[in-house]
């Protein structure tokens, strides 16, 4: 079957620098950590109303917050069973997880934003300020923001910086990325625990397979797409589903990983383990599915995908 065509999105990576106040522990797993710090900030800094729930309030089309944190379903024949609308940042806590700081260090997490909310980045860069001000991780320790840079251009590891306290923020024009050609072979690594659903289970190491990922990829970057500003291309579901089954893995080396966290709004812990590890792909994946596969690197797939999960990266391999 034809290649899926594209992701017209605007998707933009921001990474802010800090300096240690106090002494800074994060967790084995820093993403929840960094979503509730950031979460709480931009709600303090934003809203108007003081309403307890974003659903009830007047404001909740136009709010910075709601449209972020609990982001309206959309409506049409397309979203009649989407009950929640996917959010329009992915934070990547990675380099920051399980790590100590001490007085005087600096640290770096990137967050990615997509869609209309670049255009909000002044709320974000603020909202990022003071949660480091008001405390982050264990025993919440201070950071003071130093900088935000932007990438260039989506994956080519260059950053500028546009914003450095007590300045003014020059946000980048957005520039669209050129998407590489499809390599014959190449590894997906999962950085951070892929959890899925299948039928009602967890999926696990005997259930993983290359449909049930990629069509959990497919369908979480159409509804981004469509709810935050981007155009809902045509896909022929069943079809992909059909050519997704036929792909083998090669060579996968994957386990699960166990993660708890603390959700303060359920005041319980909740269990969010999955898997990682990396497989392999060969032509059959890579001509039909490549470009989803690219932007999913920065967009991520599974649940907890706004605090860190289900990250990958792909290396390109050469046949042996």
């Amino acid at each position: 079957m034809a290649a899926v065509t594209g992701f017209d999105l605007p998707v933009v990576r921001f990474q802010w620098i800090y300096q240690a106040d106090t002494a800074v522990r994060l967790p084995a797993y820093a993403g929840s950590a960094w979503r509730g710090a950031f979460g709480s900030a931009l709600r303090r800094s934003v809203c108007v109303t003081r309403e307890s729930d974003c659903n009830a309030c007047l404001l909740q089309r136009s709010c910075v917050y709601s449209q972020v944190f609990e982001t309206p379903a959309g409506q049409g024949p397309l979203l009649a069973k989407v009950n929640k609308a996917p959010h329009p940042y992915v934070l990547h806590p990675l380099e920051t997880s399980g790590s100590y700081y001490q007085p005087g260090d600096t640290l770096t997490v990137r967050m990615t934003l997509l869609g209309q909310t670049i255009t909000q980045l002044p709320y974000m860069v603020h909202a990022m300020q003071q949660a480091g001000l008001r405390g982050v991780g264990k025993a919440h320790g201070r950071l003071s923001l130093l900088r935000v840079e932007q990438e260039r251009c989506l994956g080519n590891g260059e950053w500028q910086t546009i914003y450095e306290s007590g300045g003014l923020l020059a946000a980048l024009d957005y520039q669209a990325p050129v998407l590489p050609e499809p390599p014959a072979l190449v590894r997906v690594c999962l950085h951070t625990p892929y959890r899925a659903m299948q039928q009602g289970r967890l999926v696990g190491l005997r259930q993983f397979g290359f449909q049930g990922f990629v069509m959990g990829l497919l369908r979480r970057l159409s509804l981004l797409s469509v709810h935050h500003g981007g155009s809902m291309q045509s896909l022929d579901f069943r079809a992909l589903q059909q050519a997704a089954g036929e792909v083998a893995l090669i060579n996968p080396d994957l386990r699960w990983y166990d993660w708890v966290r603390y959700s303060s709004r359920q005041q319980e812990k909740v269990p969010m383990g999955g898997l990682v590890g990396q497989f392999g792909l060969a032509a059959a994946a890579m001509d039909v599915f490549w470009p989803w596969l690219w932007w999913g690197q920065w967009l991520h797939v599974g649940k907890g995908a706004v605090m860190g999960m289900g990250e990958y990266s792909i290396e390109t391999l050469e046949n042996s």
